[in-house]
């Protein structure tokens, strides 16, 4: 259990050194490369914590699940909230070609995709064995 709680601690200072997801401001996103820049942020965050909750579910109480449930609804609401506010113009596939976030949106919305899967029967699992 100290095991993980260790993860998910380096996880979060790892994670605050560019900051985190939920320090984006999402009412002052006001470019198309700006809006893939916040999608790819949460999408990382998640696939890294979808990473986390494998390594420590097995070993998880509930109290530990609640909380991995809790910190995986939070970015999803941060994604929701950006995808309503990127569209039009700030849709990603109206960033300019020079936009690193824009070129590399698709591998990691791939990698977000199968997380977001993974996780969800996993907690699901475990969360009824427990």
């Amino acid at each position: 259990m100290k095991k993980l709680v260790m993860v998910f601690a380096l996880g979060a200072m790892l994670g605050s050194c560019g900051g985190s997801a939920a320090d984006i401001d999402v009412e002052s996103l006001d470019s198309a490369c700006g809006c893939a820049e916040a999608r790819n942020q949460v999408m990382e965050e998640y696939v890294t914590m979808a990473g986390e909750i494998a390594e420590g579910i097995k070993d998880a109480s509930s109290d530990d699940l609640k909380a991995f449930k809790d910190d995986t609804d939070a970015l999803e609401s941060k994604m929701k909230d950006i995808r309503n506010k990127c569209k039009g113009d700030l849709a990603i596939d109206k960033a300019e070609d020079d936009c690193e976030a824009a070129k590399t949106y698709e591998k990691t919305a791939e990698s977000y995709n199968k997380a977001l899967g993974d996780t969800y029967v996993a907690l699901k699992e475990a969360m009824n064995s427990k």
